[in-house]
């Protein structure tokens, strides 16, 4: 069974479409969307495990050049 979430991802200055063009060519992202109001990126994931998960999020995304934030809601249901 996998593991689905979804990603909030703040951006500082003018990093948001670099950081956009990363992220949606990671394995995992299913979708990824640009969005104005308090996020910059907002992004669907799915992974085989927690651990997976964790990595992602924490090794990949969180070292993204202009990502400052993340904030992760795991799917209950879908």
């Amino acid at each position: 069974m996998s593991i689905s979430a979804i990603v909030l991802i703040d951006v500082t200055g003018d990093h948001t479409k670099s950081a956009y063009k990363t992220i949606t060519r990671m394995a995992g992202v299913k979708s990824a969307y640009a969005v104005t109001g308090d996020h910059d990126i907002i992004i669907l994931v799915e992974t085989e495990t927690i651990e997976t998960l964790g990595d992602l999020i924490l090794s990949k995304i969180r070292s993204i050049d202009g990502v400052t934030k993340t904030m992760t809601s795991i799917v209950l249901n879908i």
